[in-house]
């Protein structure tokens, strides 16, 4: 799986906006910041509710971008579409999203599934995905991801509106 984790997140500069995207995107930047600075063991168990919400936001991300943000214009809908065929076409490349966000959203919504479950690990404690993967830095590589791809976005709005001036 390729990696887009590059810096921190939290300190990064705040590129071009202009999507409506980005909210639930920033909504999943804090809940990776809860899990990486929260305790996560037995007697937390918040970390389950955590956990649905920044999947179903991970996936809420995608579904902004058709419904919110592609019909602002045609322009938005090319560049839309044109981001949904490259992942479809290059599935490898774009495995946290199938593997990982599409999936775990599936489990969670439709059956209450968790692909994530804590572990003891000797005296700390893990969340394992099912496929034995650190389920939060899973989530971790997905948040990366879509910021990845809507900054791609922005360019790819940026550069036709440029072009067509």
């Amino acid at each position: 799986m390729i990696s887009y984790i590059t810096g921190d997140i939290f300190v990064a500069k705040v590129p071009k906006q202009t999507l409506k995207a980005w909210e639930p995107f920033w909504d999943c930047v804090t809940i990776l910041f809860e899990f990486q600075n929260s305790d996560i063991d037995d007697e937390h168990p918040e970390w389950r509710l955590h956990w649905v919400a920044g999947i179903a936001l991970l996936r809420t991300i995608g579904h902004v971008l058709v419904k919110a943000d592609a019909p602002l214009s045609q322009t938005h809908k090319r560049a839309v579409d044109s981001l949904w065929a490259d992942w479809k076409d290059n599935a490898t490349d774009n495995a946290i999203f199938w593997n990982f966000i599409e999936t775990e959203r599936n489990n969670l919504l439709k059956t209450y599934t968790f692909g994530a479950t804590l572990k003891q690990d000797g005296e700390s404690f893990i969340v394992r995905y099912t496929d034995g993967e650190d389920a939060l830095q899973l989530y971790r590589e997905a948040v990366y991801w879509w910021r990845h791809q809507l900054n791609r976005l922005e360019q790819l709005l940026t550069q036709d509106l440029t072009a067509r001036r």
